[in-house]
């Protein structure tokens, strides 16, 4: 049998080294395996590790030659299987002690791994097969196959298992596993989904088969669901309709376990710590921390972010999932009305639990699986939210209660739930507990493309779209995405008119900007507008210039709300190009310059613009901003307020002509740009030594307040005193504080006062800053501790104590900022030994992993939009100006100068934990403890992305088209000797090619057939003797067109 094996070998070594098509190749195995024959075992190893120093990489030949041996059963799928295992990488998992290795495995083993692509290509093969109905062929196969996928799936846990010991870094290498799991996932779903396999699974079949799969699936799913939940519960759904449960006991985790001692931990000193990790609880405070986090500031909802946490997080309970979503999107709800947050939060929170949650519930409902439905989950929150916090419509008229101000909110839950199809509309009254006093939205179930098209056809559809933005109905989120898209069609388009609406509209609506940014990120709506501010030219025969400048001014002022209402960067709005226009505005738009530093071109500007303002013989004329584009405007705009304020200083100018001059910068086409004139004048109140501080004052007191302003300037001058107010205020505050005496300070900061909730940062008010340090030693870590151990006696016992326990995550971010994230770390660590030494400790080490975990701002890719443009093939031929544009879109990660809390946790891990394995065990336990469990958070997230990244449905036939043009891409020398060879046996190649121009093996046969023998004996006569030549013991491997010719000359 040896020498048939090495018979293989030279076989195989020749036809890739002739490119020898497929059609051919089928021929000639079927000769050799009659001649030679070897089993299905050796050719799969043979064939995944071929003995040739010519091949040593992929070969896209190799799976197609592979494939038509399964196809003339001289190998079997399990062979391959099989065959792929004993050369994977999976086989690094397991040690020399791991089961017996035959020599020949070993000798596999030494030749190195399969080839990814390889292995992808004929697992995916062997699915489709599956999938279709062509294979299993026999009842031995399908027993031989079973055992072979329980061994994939045992190497993948083995292997996982390994890993998260091992405390290995995010790499390739855990992509691939990820993958592997993924396409073993799929293999496993299309032969458990075999109608021949099921029949058997579904009556009687060997022991040993049924202990395998209930073995390998009940280690193997949970490990899948770390990695994609939908998947998880397609072989859950295998598992229930089969039986196929294993015992509780823990004998065979062990044995994954064993070899893999304390030294994998870094610490010595903790081998007899036994469980490390502790009992897995989830806590009802694990999610609240999550969606707190992600609420606090800027919404930062994204969809895939949210979901890896909560998939790392509960693993393949999809139904636990589900409920801790919902109950905790009540629960941070009810803790900000009883926070007392301001109203636009409670907005935020109310609009993402009734807009925003039913479209992840839909997500996660492709989860679910008979008997579990979306309405199961959906009533079982309901039980967990508090009554309290959100009482019956019906209390609103209970002279007797007080109704609050949540009363609604079940209500309009519920029928956002339905109108999502998650439940029927029959359920709502059961579910309430009372007949409901809502319909759905008369328009039904809206849809984005829908609605888009609508604004084309109806320029007004667009006005009223914005104005459903603040709805509360379930559609939100397609308007919101529709009003995106319709914003990025105009900036295409350049249609400035509706844009200016449009943003103007928004600019208005501090709470719209809050619930645009739950569905669209702020690049994705701001990226085109930068762009078009930008790039914003003068037309050749633009006739009036004040229209220019007041759609220009608009447009920017929502940029600059989103600005300043969330701290954003350039980055943030998708803006890469320092050079760019909104760049340098946001880094320079509130500096002055000196004027030796302004341009010739720069200081005529400047010039025209103070004649126009202050000459009473002047005005703004058309000349005048045609000579100055808006961008250059907005630019001088500080630069024009400081020297006009310091020649008013100087006696240059008056001080009523000042004021009367600057009343100009209240007309709407030139209000937006005082965001960066009194941005300007806030940093010189901070300045003693300034010059003009005395006239200063009284030019923000006719800006502030302003003895006239036109209906339209009023409405956009209460966008500016958002976007300045807290800043000015402030800078008022200290004013007041340095001048006690003053009286104009108090009438503008009546003015500010309803605009200084405008931003939504992580930054904290001081009189919240000031409950947190009280006057005790512990000062913010005793508030911090204060705030864990609240949340730790909530999670106890959550259902008799349904109100939420008082938690905001700007405390951990200030902590943060403040004692650094090792002293915030170090005091969790604390309360984490102390509550688990009272017995609370898998509560306290859930929530710390939630609070080190919980998502930033910083967490979130920026996707950038980039647009190349080329010329056209058309245009470069005929010198025309033709142009294409194509888009490319990149993903750009935040640098985060800080410390993280996770960061921090490896340092202690470490550096502190060995040196405490002695004199502290217990607190080195903690750490190991809390580490390892954040460490498999993280992980479990970047399962979940890189399964998201890899391509999970593989399109068999775009991979064997692609595969079967690679073997087509033969050289034109190898066709000649393969046509000489024909001539010199008279085949008739005219009208017979295959496989990409070859000829193939039946026509070869006929034509030989038809010129010697009449019967076709020796036709047959002469293929074997032609095939002879290409098998037989010649060494040498000159040509495959020299050896059948040789041979023929017999």
């Amino acid at each position: 049998m040896g020498s048939n094996v090495q018979e293989w070998s030279k076989f195989l070594s020749r036809c890739l080294h002739n490119r020898l098509p497929v059609g051919t190749f089928e021929g000639y195995a079927k000769l050799l395996h009659d001649r030679s024959p070897v089993t299905g075992h050796q050719l799969a190893d043979l064939f995944l590790t071929p003995n040739t120093s010519k091949v040593t990489s992929f070969d896209p030949l190799l799976p197609l030659y592979i494939e038509t041996l399964v196809g003339c059963d001289l190998i079997k799928p399990s062979n391959l299987l099989d065959g792929l295992y004993r050369v994977s990488k999976l086989q690094d998992s397991r040690g020399p002690s791991s089961g017996s290795t035959s020599d020949g495995d070993h000798e596999h083993l030494q030749r190195g791994h399969s080839p990814h692509e390889m292995e992808e290509l004929l697992i995916v093969d062997i699915t489709r097969m599956y999938s279709t109905g062509q294979q299993p062929k026999s009842l031995s196969e399908v027993f031989q196959v079973l055992r072979a996928v329980c061994v994939w799936m045992s190497g993948i846990v083995q292997t996982s298992a390994r890993d998260d010991m091992m405390q290995h870094d995010v790499n390739a290498e855990v992509v691939h596993l990820s993958m592997e799991s993924l396409m073993i996932c799929a293999l496993a779903v299309a032969i458990l989904g075999n109608p021949r396999v099921s029949g058997l699974l579904s009556g009687t079949y060997p022991k040993d088969i049924k202990k395998a799969l209930t073995h390998s699936l009940s280690l193997f799913i949970p490990v899948l669901s770390r990695i994609s939940i939908q998947n998880a519960s397609q072989l859950e759904a295998f598992q229930r309709q089969y039986g196929l449960y294993e015992g509780t006991t823990g004998k065979e985790i062990d044995k994954i376990m064993d070899g893999v001692g304390a030294g994998t931990l870094h610490l010595d000193g903790l081998a007899d710590f036994g469980d490390l990790d502790g009992q897995v609880i989830n806590s009802r405070a694990g999610p609240y921390i999550l969606l707190n986090a992600l609420l606090v500031a800027r919404p930062a909802i994204d969809d895939t972010l949210l979901l890896n946490h909560l998939y790392s997080r509960y693993k393949g309970n999809i139904s636990t999932l589900t409920t801790d979503l919902i109950v905790a999107s009540f629960d941070v709800l009810s803790n900000a009305a009883f926070r007392n947050e301001h109203r636009q939060t409670l907005f935020l929170l109310r609009s993402f639990l009734i807009n925003k949650v039913p479209l992840l519930l839909t997500e996660l409902a492709t989860s679910m699986f008979p008997p579990l439905t979306p309405e199961f989950c959906v009533a079982q929150a309901l039980t967990h939210v508090d009554p309290q916090a959100f009482p019956s419509f019906s209390s609103m008229f209970d002279v007797s209660t007080d109704g609050g101000i949540l009363s609604e909110v079940r209500l309009e839950f519920l029928f956002a739930c339905c109108l999502h199809d998650l439940i029927p509309e029959a359920s709502i009254e059961p579910l309430l507990g009372e007949p409901p006093m809502q319909e759905l939205p008369p328009g039904g179930k809206y849809s984005k493309d829908l609605l888009v098209n609508q604004c084309m056809n109806d320029p007004g559809r667009i006005e009223a779209l914005l104005g459903e933005i603040e709805s509360m109905d379930g559609n939100v989120g397609a308007v919101v995405e529709a009003v995106a898209e319709v914003t990025r069609n105009m900036c295409a388009a350049k249609e400035t008119v509706p844009l200016k609406s449009i943003c103007t509209s928004l600019a208005q609506k501090p709470s719209s900007l809050d619930v645009i940014l739950l569905f669209v990120t702020p690049a994705a709506l701001l990226q085109p507008i930068s762009e078009l501010l930008d790039g914003w030219r003068y037309e050749e025969d633009q006739g009036e210039y004040q229209p220019v400048y007041e759609e220009f001014g608009c447009i920017l002022l929502l940029v600059l709300a989103f600005v300043y209402r969330y701290d954003l960067t350039p980055l943030d709005l998708g803006v890469s190009r320092s050079e760019s226009f909104i760049s340098q505005l946001l880094e320079r738009g509130h500096r002055s310059q000196t004027l030796d530093k302004l341009s010739e071109e720069r200081n005529k500007q400047l010039g025209g613009w103070i004649h126009g303002l202050f000459a009473a013989d002047n005005g703004i004329s058309d000349e005048l901003m045609s000579s100055c584009r808006p961008q250059d405007f907005y630019m001088l705009v500080p630069t024009l307020f400081d020297q006009s304020i310091l020649a008013c200083h100087a006696n240059f100018m008056s001080l009523e002509t000042l004021k009367g001059g600057l009343e100009y910068m209240l007309e709407t086409f030139l209000l937006p740009s005082l965001v960066g004139a009194i941005t300007w004048l806030t940093h010189k109140m901070w300045k003693t030594q300034y010059p003009g501080s005395d006239v200063l004052m009284q030019v923000l007191q006719s800006l502030i307040k302003p003895r006239s302003i036109s209906g339209e300037a009023a409405t956009v001058h209460q966008v500016l005193l958002s976007i300045i107010g807290s800043g000015l205020d402030t800078a008022l505050s200290e004013l007041r504080r340095r001048e006690p005496s003053r009286g104009d300070i108090d009438p503008l900061v009546h003015v500010l006062k309803p605009h200084l909730s405008f931003k939504r940062t992580t930054a904290s008010h001081h009189r919240e800053l000031e409950s947190w340090v009280p006057s005790h030693v512990d000062g913010l870590s005793g508030s911090l501790r204060n705030t864990f151990q609240s949340l730790v006696l909530w999670s106890t016992a959550p259902d008799i104590n349904m109100t939420p326990a008082s938690y905001t995550h700007r405390q951990i971010i200030v902590a943060t900022q403040i004692l650094g994230a090792r002293t915030v770390v170090r005091t969790l660590l604390d309360e984490l030994k102390l509550q688990s030494q009272n017995g609370s400790g898998g509560l306290a080490l859930d929530i710390a992993t939630a609070l080190v975990c919980a998502p930033a701002i910083d967490d979130i890719p920026i996707t950038i939009t980039i647009t190349t443009t080329e010329p056209s093939s058309s245009s470069s031929s005929s010198g025309g100006p033709d142009q294409q544009h194509q888009q490319q879109q990149h993903q750009i990660h935040r640098p985060n100068p800080r410390l993280t809390l996770r960061e921090a946790l490896k340092l202690d891990h470490d550096e502190t934990a060995p040196t405490l394995s002695a004199s502290d065990p217990v607190r080195a336990e903690t750490i190991v403890r809390l580490h390892r469990r954040v460490e498999a958070h993280f992980a479990g997230i970047a399962a979940a992305a890189a399964a998201a990244a890899a391509t999970t449905n593989i399109d068999v036939s775009a991979v064997a088209r692609e595969v079967g043009a690679q073997a087509a891409g033969v050289s034109a020398m190898m066709m000649q000797e393969i046509d000489v060879a024909a001539a010199a046996v008279g085949m008739d190649v005219v009208g017979s090619m295959d496989m990409g121009g070859f000829p193939s093996l039946s026509s070869a046969a006929g034509g030989i057939a038809g010129v010697v023998d009449v019967d076709g004996a020796m036709g047959d006569v002469l293929l074997g003797k032609a095939a002879i030549g290409l098998l037989g013991d010649d060494d040498d491997d000159d040509g495959m067109g020299d050896l059948i010719k040789t041979d023929l000359d017999f």
